[in-house]
């Protein structure tokens, strides 16, 4: 029997070959390996712990069921589209909602490289902007493009806090709906950005 250090050294092509033969060092190797990242990919795009935490656990027993019949090739590669195919499964039965914000944070993030997905992304976002009432428009403009607070909103405008907090509220609320037909190549490309880094 190898010790764990020795163990943890092992390519990951090795690892998978001893999974196959039913070893479960080499799986809780691969799961410490690969668990943290997977989760922080998904985590990246629900802020749901619990969500996050169950698609990782889902995957890992996915792999452990299918062990012998594995032709896997390259693992990280394997568990990058596996993670993205079940977040995408998980958007498409609207289990899910993406928070704007953060899509807006990981495009900024991860997209430094890719002008034109940057670009494709706050497209969309003007777009669902742009479809806004005007003062609620004009109040999430405030917010996310100046950078005002909620009260140096309300005094600008001369209306209360709370109608400010409402009309971003509203906002937020409008853009999810109008871009959930765009989330999964949204999500897709960001989960391969997040991967990438």
């Amino acid at each position: 029997m190898l010790h764990e250090k020795e163990f943890q050294i092992w390519p990951d092509a090795r690892l998978l070959e001893q999974l196959r033969l039913d070893d479960r060092k080499a799986f809780e190797i691969l799961y410490r390996k690969y668990s943290s990242k997977l989760f922080y990919a998904a985590y990246n795009i629900f802020r749901d712990k619990d969500v996050c935490e169950d698609l990782v656990q889902e995957l890992f027993i996915d792999l452990w069921t299918k062990r012998n019949q594995l032709n896997i090739t390259s693992l990280e590669a394997y568990l990058k589209v596996a993670i993205r195919h079940r977040v995408l499964f998980y958007l498409r039965t609207k289990k899910a909602s993406v928070d704007i914000t953060v899509i807006e944070t990981l495009v900024e993030k991860y997209s430094a490289d890719s002008k034109l997905f940057q670009a494709d992304i706050a497209h969309l976002l003007e777009d669902g902007v742009a479809q806004l009432p005007e003062k609620c428009r004009q109040i999430f403009t405030l917010s996310r493009k100046e950078y005002l607070s909620n009260k140096e909103i309300a005094t600008r405008l001369n209306i209360s806090i709370k109608t400010v907090e409402n009309q971003i509220t509203i906002a937020l609320r409008y853009l999810r709906t109008g871009l959930t037909d765009y989330l999964p190549s949204v999500v897709a490309l960001l989960l391969l950005y997040t991967f990438g880094k």
